[in-house]
């Protein structure tokens, strides 16, 4: 079994697509052709319980469907199976292709402080979306009673992020949340 800390959420099963077997896959990034160079993917179910660990599942045939896919696994040949299917998928990370410098997964931004111009912290990223135009950060302010607010992840908000200073540095006003 991966390692829990090795794996990475890269999108959600979606239940059934026809009845042999087949599941809907969403992938969280916009481009999940990665998800092509991985045949094993792990399965937290959905609804959330206490104590329980990712499930295995063995890729036997993956699909590009609209923006989606379609995925068959191993020892899933029927719609009930695949209803059953339905949660957060997971990626190790170390199966994933090997980035060219200055990219990143998502999944690295997580946790990263957003400053912005004046130098004020913000929050921290809590969450990458997409509205269909571009990616959104999700930036949790540090006052946790406070709701979270997205930023575009266009050059004009997002100025530079700086894994070694663990930040993200934006053109983004603090009273704009």
């Amino acid at each position: 079994m991966a390692n829990n800390q090795d794996l990475m959420e890269a999108g959600r099963t979606a239940g059934a697509y026809g009845v042999r077997g087949w599941v809907r896959v969403v992938p969280h990034a916009r481009d999940g052709e990665f998800l092509f160079e991985v045949d094993t993917w792990w399965l937290l179910p959905y609804p959330r319980k206490p104590g329980v660990a990712p499930k295995r599942l063995d890729v036997k045939e993956l699909k590009a469907h609209g923006k989606e896919f379609i995925a068959k696994f191993e020892g899933v040949d029927q719609k009930e199976a695949a209803d059953a299917l339905k949660g957060s998928l997971l990626v190790d990370r170390n199966d994933l292709p090997e980035l060219e410098e200055g990219d990143y997964y998502d999944d690295d931004l997580l946790g990263l402080t957003v400053i912005n111009q004046e130098g004020i912290v913000l929050g921290k990223v809590c969450g990458v979306a997409d509205n269909g135009a571009q990616d959104l950060l999700e930036v949790q302010p540090e006052d946790e009673k406070a709701m979270s607010f997205y930023i575009p992840m266009v050059e004009n908000y997002v100025i530079e992020i700086d894994f070694e200073e663990e930040c993200v540095k934006v053109d983004w006003s603090a009273d704009w949340n």
